[in-house]
């Protein structure tokens, strides 16, 4: 952790909350790390009170939480060998405070201080849920700055929108035309006409009518031929601007680190890209140009009031404040509405997503019913949240509606008895001068029908934008230094006593230093969960060492440009993926520009032609989703074909052959070894018998380097890989044993 970052004024470096005191009492407590005067100090205390407790952290021993049945305790174990019991908290306290004190022991162990790393499920200012599957607060979030983003995103499609609100505020200017023609149609012909007078000289009443009818028919006919042509611009801009959207989210998807996506599920990324930015777009078609359609005339129908009817005016006006205080006043809660319906809707795609894809294990458990209640119970929680969405809206907008409608009853009163002579509005008013005020009334309240319903999409766009910003403005932890080189990889590798955790204070690997020599196998062995698939991880550059170093021909891994170091390795691992499309297809992912020669050739290395050529399509065969066309066997053979093409300098086999049987294996083993053949090699094995040609074997313990050396090396030594050689052995017997 940087002191210069992350300490405040106070000097406070981290701290955590608990909630219970030393009588039992629910209270607001916080243990707080701090730094005074150059020490480190641990301090527990409540209600922002003097700490009742305040600790050196050097006099630690070390930190724990002791559950208990419904709460748990923080105990402090010193050096002296005396112990105390911090404080006690219920199990939401649990979680956070676990990785406080993780940072605390880290310190105590090694003498490095470190940032927390957790996983938030609320947020620490205001305490309500994070958006599902994100480190985001909708409620916190400076909203302006994320519409500001998406404008920025669509700068140049700007002058489309704006050009299309032109468009369409020309059109209503024009509408503004139709309630004049049609008073002077009613003034000045309609009734005169019926008094027998003759308006305007000797114009011909009919054909005056005549004539403005099809004034009124002409500016409908151009307002319609406008409004699509501005419909068609906004379409067009918005369909494009959704476009650039998901290319830009797939591309960040694309390079995010894998401790980014591994934290949210498939169907949540693919709802982002799909689902989201059509929600923005659709916003922006619909929404952008109505705003300013619905000011300028809201505006333009304002100044008419004031100026010939300002008495009149105040009727019309007087829904306005009432309408906006209740939109104001519901805004906040409709917004969490439609983020609790955001966040179901995400979980009940994921619950499709993950039964669909693994259906195979659904079919084998026999559990469809359990999968079926599962998702309907998800699909009930989502209906009913939109139900009641939908029932707000269906009481809310006819409220609002009935409230803007009173205006409309005011002027039609007033109106008339202005018509009548008796006004107390102003001067008398005519049917015509009536019927207009009528239609204009409609341009004020239909702006403030419209805004009743704008925090409804505006709220779900908002989420929205949310969403992807989250993703857009998300740094990758593994990017290329502005110095980085492509050099030519021959395959060295070293690793300068790396200490690696995906939390650096809980490192997963600790202190290795070890080197590969170019063209040398290596097998890597040990316990589960003892490192060896973080040691790959590393090589690959999925992560970046927390400390020491990893070298590639003696330069460092981070200051190789990433795509260099990418295409100089292949990876053949324990579950194949195969993308769906052809065999032929699968193989050349490796390397998109290799000829077929070279991709029958890769085929023929990995043992896989033979049984390529008799299926129907040949290498035109299409694998299905995932390759379950295909046998276990078959699929892994493709991957090493794959892995053939690519002719990697060095190759990482993770679990090749697991779960084969002895022929398939013997095929693979086959393959391998040819592979393998004059490649820096890595391999991960829980079957030792795989790795007999290897050239070194390193054995992991508890992420430590614990053994280092050939086969016999390591068996005459009688350390830890030859107890592993032997419970294999001993296995292998009984297996034998209960076949016979």
């Amino acid at each position: 952790m940087s002191e210069a970052n992350k300490v405040t004024e106070d000097g406070i470096l981290c701290h955590s909350e608990y909630d219970i005191d030393e009588n039992g009492n629910i209270c607001s407590g916080k243990t707080t790390l701090s730094v005074k005067n150059g020490i480190y100090m641990l301090e527990v205390g409540k209600d922002g009170a003097i700490p009742d407790f305040s600790y050196q952290v050097d006099t630690l021993k070390r930190l724990s939480i002791i559950s208990n049945i419904g709460c748990a305790t923080l105990e402090a174990e010193f050096k002296d060998g005396s112990s105390i019991r911090l404080c006690r908290m219920t199990q939401s306290c649990v979680k956070p405070l676990s990785e406080f004190i993780k940072v605390i022991n880290y310190y105590l162990e090694t003498g490095t201080m470190t940032e927390i790393k957790e996983e938030h499920a609320r947020c620490p200012r205001c305490g309500k849920p994070f958006v599902a599957d994100t480190q985001f607060c909708i409620n916190c979030a400076d909203k302006s700055s994320i519409i500001k983003k998406f404008i920025s995103l669509g700068k140049q499609h700007i002058p489309s929108f704006l050009f299309a609100g032109l468009l369409v505020l020309l059109c209503n200017l024009a509408m503004l035309m139709i309630p004049v023609i049609n008073r002077i149609l009613v003034d000045d012909y309609l009734f005169p006409a019926s008094e027998g007078l003759a308006p305007w000289g000797e114009i011909n009443p009919y054909l005056a009518i005549v004539g403005l009818v099809l004034g009124m028919f002409g500016i409908y006919l151009i307002v319609r031929i406008v409004y699509i042509l501005a419909a068609r611009i906004q379409n067009k801009a918005g369909t494009s601007f959704m476009n650039e959207l998901r290319i830009k989210m797939y591309e960040k998807i694309q390079y995010l680190s894998m401790s980014s996506i591994s934290r949210r599920t498939t169907g949540d990324l693919i709802k982002r890209i799909t689902e989201d930015t059509a929600i923005i777009s659709d916003f922006l078609k619909t929404e952008t140009t109505k705003i300013i359609e619905v000011g300028v005339v809201f505006f333009c129908v304002s100044v008419y009031f004031i100026v010939t009817r300002p008495i009149l005016a105040l009727f019309v006006f007087l829904p306005v404040p009432i309408t906006m205080f209740v939109i104001f006043r519901f805004w906040e809660f409709i917004h969490r509405k439609y983020e609790r319906q955001w966040i179901l809707g995400s979980k009940a795609n994921g619950i499709l997503h993950d039964i669909i894809k693994g259906i195979r294990v659904v079919k084998v458990f026999g559990t469809e019913e359990k999968e079926i209640k599962k998702y309907d119970n998800a699909s009930k929680n989502l209906a009913e949240i939109q139900a009641q969405n939908e029932k707000i809206w269906a009481i809310l907008f006819p409220a609002l509606g009935f409230v803007i409608g009173l205006g409309e009853f005011l002027i039609l009163y007033f109106g008339a008895w202005a018509v009548l002579g008796e006004s107390v509005i102003g001067p008398p008013m005519t049917v015509g001068e009536l019927t207009q005020i009528i239609s204009y009334t409609g341009y004020i309240y239909g702006p403030l029908r419209w805004m009743t319903n704008l925090p409804r999409s505006l709220a779900d766009a908002i989420t929205s934008m949310a969403k992807l910003t989250e993703i857009l403005d998300e740094e990758p932890d593994i990017k290329d230094r502005a110095n980085a080189v492509s050099p030519e990889i021959h395959g060295d590798i070293e690793f300068k006593n790396v200490t690696f955790g995906y939390k650096s204070y809980e490192p997963v690997l600790k202190n290795i230093s070890l080197k590969i020599k170019q063209g040398e196998m290596v097998g890597i062995v040990g316990h589960s969960g003892v490192g060896k698939s973080t040691f790959i991880n590393l090589v690959m550059r999925l992560y970046d060492v927390n400390s020491g170093s990893l070298l590639i021909d003696g330069t460092d891994i981070r200051d190789i440009e990433k795509q260099s170091l990418n295409t100089s390795i292949g990876v053949v691992f324990q579950e194949t993926f195969l993308f769906t499309g052809s065999i032929y297809e699968n193989i050349l992912y490796a390397r998109p520009d290799a000829p077929p020669e070279d991709v029958f050739a890769a085929a023929k290395i990995a043992n896989a032609h033979d049984f390529i050529i008799k299926l129907p399509d040949a290498y035109n065969t299409i694998v299905g989703e995932h390759g379950y066309s295909l046998s276990g066997g078959e699929r892994q053979r493709i991957a090493i074909a794959r892995a053939v093409l690519r002719d990697p300098k060095i190759l990482i086999l993770d679990e090749a052959t697991a779960s084969l049987d002895t022929e398939t294996e013997r095929k693979i083993q086959e393959a391998l070894q040819r592979l393998t053949k004059g490649r820096t090699t890595i391999a991960i094995a829980h079957r030792l018998s795989t790795l007999r040609n290897a050239n070194r074997l390193i054995v992991l313990e508890k992420g430590e380097l614990a053994e280092y050396g050939t086969h016999e090396e390591l068996l005459r030594n009688k350390g830890i890989y030859y107890n592993l050689v032997m419970a294999q052995r001993q296995t292998t017997k009984m297996a034998k044993v209960n076949k016979q």
